[in-house]
């Protein structure tokens, strides 16, 4: 089971969490300005530092996997934004928060509609059904 939860995480474990929530909003505070090579290199700067101290099956840890994963979705790096978001959909079926188990459900179904492949994105965003259910149709005139 993936439980993450702690009430007082160990100072290591706080660190981690601090310090990647920096390199998280500085990579997002990159992205908006266009800085995506610079964003892209926050984000794995995160990654590395909640992986070190927090671990792969952290909910944090996939909190940055999933930013990476959109990231690249916005570059057009397929291949590497399938890897992140595959990682975080790993953590977020087993632990954290619904709602951002349908965000990451929402990336992949996008990477999967990006790719040409409209089952598999349909059938991702009807995993979460009836009640966990947030996609978009990115590419409406190629389902209708």
């Amino acid at each position: 089971m993936f439980l993450n939860a702690q009430v007082n995480p160990s100072p290591a474990s706080a660190q981690s969490i601090t310090e990647g929530a920096k390199l998280n909003n500085e990579a997002l505070r990159l992205e908006r300005q266009g800085d995506l090579a610079g964003a892209e290199q926050h984000h794995l700067q995160a990654i590395e530092v909640k992986e070190a101290g927090l671990g792969v099956d952290h909910v944090t840890t996939a909190l940055s996997y999933n930013g990476l994963g959109e990231l690249y979705l916005t570059t057009n790096k397929l291949d590497k934004a399938e890897e992140y978001l595959k990682k975080a959909l790993r953590v977020r079926e087993h632990s954290g928060p619904k709602s951002d188990l349908a965000v990451t459900r929402d990336n992949m179904a996008r990477f999967f509609e990006m790719k040409g492949d409209l089952d598999a994105a349909e059938e991702m965003c009807r995993r979460g059904g009836p009640d966990n259910v947030a996609c978009g149709s990115y590419n409406v005139s190629a389902i209708a």
